[in-house]
């Protein structure tokens, strides 16, 4: 019995280098904007337009419309991620994997954000400012949240369940084929491709328990094998150890169906939102070209 093998070491988390790439780039470009204009920015309203650089750091000067402008760019680049992902499976990865394309779309969307907080001078004197501000403010916190939970959703479901299964199958036949056959039979709720947002919301006690039963369940089936009888007897501790592992690893389809289906209505959420920025980020354009301002395009 001391042959069955221990669970396997996990693998080391990979290092999350775009990730800092990404910090360090926003730390350092705030830096460098603020110690452009920081006496400027300080300033009341009432007080700015004596200030030297308010021709150039208030938001239809040479520099402040410069940063709106290229915030605007990143910000409508960021979006083709959108259609890369719509139409992954027509586009080669030789365009880049999803994975990069994800970065890609946080990084751009991140850097355009904190252009266009400049470009405003911190603060916002009309109605289409104020609108246009708080849609991308909401698109970029959705944004977060939903790179945040697709960080957290499991991606493998019942993969490392089934690898662990053929470890463990020749030296516990019995064991191995009662627990499939009851994650087999274990219920696993599903919900339609476009369900809403609350319907998720109104699924998930119901996914948690059924990830419940099936580590409950777990030590049940398999405690209907003699030979695993016999290992709870000799050994406890390892036997402890594979009805908590295997119940885990179980319960993770359910925690991939849960997860999947969250990010599908987060991810449509976000889409939504993105489109009234874009529309609210045009009505602004449209508005301060009418008015004249138009930056290199003036004589």
């Amino acid at each position: 019995m001391n042959q069955v093998l221990p669970s396997p070491e996990p693998a080391p988390t990979p290092r999350r280098v775009g990730r800092w790439i990404t910090i360090v780039v926003l730390v350092g470009l705030t830096s460098v904007l603020l110690w452009r204009g920081i006496s400027f920015y300080r300033l009341g309203l009432s007080a700015r337009p004596g200030h030297p650089d308010y021709r150039t750091l208030n938001p239809s000067g040479f520099l402040g419309h410069g940063y709106g402008i290229l915030g605007t760019v990143l910000i409508f680049t960021n979006l083709l991620y959108l259609v890369r992902r719509r139409f992954a499976k027509y586009i080669s990865d030789r365009f880049g994997s999803m994975k990069g394309w994800l970065n890609a779309h946080a990084f751009t969307g991140l850097v355009g954000s904190l252009l266009v907080v400049f470009h405003s001078a911190f603060q916002l004197r009309t109605p289409i400012a104020a609108v246009t501000s708080a849609s991308l403010g909401v698109v970029v916190v959705t944004g977060l949240v939903g790179f945040y939970l697709h960080a957290l959703v499991p991606k493998a479901g019942l993969k490392p369940f089934r690898d662990r299964l053929a470890e463990v199958q020749p030296l516990l036949p019995g064991f191995a084929t009662r627990i499939e056959d009851f994650v087999k039979q274990a219920p696993v709720t599903a919900v339609p491709h476009d369900a809403s947002f609350l319907r998720i919301i109104f699924t998930i006690p119901r996914w948690m328990f059924e990830a419940r039963a099936r580590r409950r369940g777990m030590r049940k089936a398999a405690r209907a094998d003699k030979l695993f009888r016999v290992l709870e007897r000799t050994e406890p501790t390892l036997a402890r150890s594979f009805l908590v592992e295997f119940g885990e690893l179980a319960a993770k389809e359910v925690d991939t169906q849960a997860g999947a289906a969250m990010m599908r209505s987060w991810r449509s959420l976000h889409r939504f939102l993105a489109i009234l920025m874009i529309v609210s980020v045009s009505v602004h354009i449209g508005v301060a070209w009418f008015y004249g301002f138009r930056w290199i395009f003036d004589r």
